[in-house]
């Protein structure tokens, strides 16, 4: 199955401000996942959280930096226990009237239950990135 999601949101806050949301472990663990985070192509790390009452997912993912052009663009590889290539997540930043235009796209060959699962998170997890940033 093919996972083709995009998602945006607007931010009102410099670039400079959602970069670092998105692109350093302590932002990212307050509002995506407790991670290792390093802004550094070809670095791998990992997500964990507690799995949700009745989820068959592991409790943790691996990722790989696979391009980064701050305060722009970063991708990341996101693996996944039951396919072999990984899905990727694209950030992309962009200026717009004194804010900034996120663009969140996770593509790639998954599972029903990865699309699912990620077509219901990534919404609550930019809610929660909103609330991070703050107004």
């Amino acid at each position: 199955m093919k996972l083709d999601l995009n998602l945006e949101r607007t931010f009102p806050h410099p670039l400079e401000r959602v970069w670092a949301a998105i692109s350093s472990a302590d932002a990212i663990s307050k509002w995506l996942f407790t991670c290792d985070f390093r802004p550094e192509i070809g670095h791998k790390f990992t997500f964990r959280t507690t799995p949700p009452e009745g989820s068959t997912w592991r409790g943790w993912t691996d990722i790989e930096v696979l391009e980064l052009s701050p305060p722009t663009r970063m991708v990341w590889a996101w693996e996944s226990a039951e396919i072999d290539a990984p899905a990727r997540v694209i950030f992309q930043l962009e200026p717009v009237d004194g804010a900034t235009k996120l663009s969140l796209s996770h593509i790639g060959d998954s599972t029903a239950d990865d699309i699912a699962s990620v077509s219901g998170g990534w919404p609550v997890k930019l809610d929660a990135l909103v609330e991070y940033l703050g107004t």
